[in-house]
């Protein structure tokens, strides 16, 4: 299983100084998450923000960036975008799945590039966490491929090797699809503090239905810390 890295560590890993990085985790540009007053960090999640940062955002839907807004999750993540039922038994059909309801939805205007940017994203570096989740997005998100941001979520309750084998099996899946960099880091980081409490995590995989998961994730979201809470408020890029 793979340890929490301390703010030491963590700052040395991604070349910053320590207190520039608790500032940027405060402000939820960086995924981190406080355990006994302490900032700790998942090194998988800072190879995402890693790459996220090298990635280029394709913004390409007209719109400018100050209008792309941290809206709150009700508003980009419904009772629709949830498989409480996920039928998948491999990390190729777990991508199929997901692509192809999300398409369903009219989300995505075009499934087959959304399974190959996925695919990709996970041959880059896995996004499932030892928590038994995983942060399932496309390494450069065109925004003209689908109409308007969101965030889905699947769930198998027998669970899918996602990751590495020794990582066990991953049961819980987010698919993000957010305008830009700003907003994905942020959604990151509050995904990865609601899964990280044991009991958020086992209402989650426990709920009988896409609206009591739908109801939970919703509570959860209301319960983030003041700094990781959504503004509202226009996103820079």
């Amino acid at each position: 299983m793979e340890s929490y890295l301390t703010a030491k560590e963590a700052a040395e890993y991604l070349k910053l100084a320590e207190r520039t990085l608790v500032r940027l985790a405060h402000e939820g540009k960086i995924p981190g998450v406080k355990i006994g007053g302490q900032w700790r960090f998942r090194r998988a999640l800072l190879d995402e923000y890693l790459d996220t940062l090298a990635s280029e955002s394709v913004a390409t839907s007209g719109k400018a960036p100050g209008e792309v807004i941290d809206a709150p999750l009700e508003e980009i993540f419904t009772v629709e975008h949830i498989l409480p039922n996920l039928k998948a038994a491999s990390r190729p059909e777990v991508i199929h799945a997901m692509a192809a309801h999300v398409t369903g939805l009219g989300l995505v205007e075009d499934q087959g590039w959304l399974e190959a940017a996925l695919a990709a994203r996970e041959r880059l570096v896995p996004t499932t966490v030892p928590e038994g989740v995983a942060f399932l997005h496309a390494r450069r998100r065109a925004a003209d491929k689908f109409p308007r941001q969101f965030i889905a979520m699947g769930r198998s309750k027998d669970g899918v090797v996602f990751g590495s084998p020794d990582m066990g099996k991953t049961n819980i899946f987010f698919l993000l699809a957010l305008r830009n960099d700003a907003l994905h880091l942020r959604w990151l980081s509050r995904l990865a503090w609601i899964v990280r409490n044991p009991a958020r995590l086992a209402r989650l995989l426990e709920a009988a239905s896409a609206k009591a998961v739908h109801e939970a994730m919703l509570e959860a979201a209301g319960e983030l810390p003041g700094a990781l809470r959504p503004t509202g408020a226009p996103a820079g890029r």
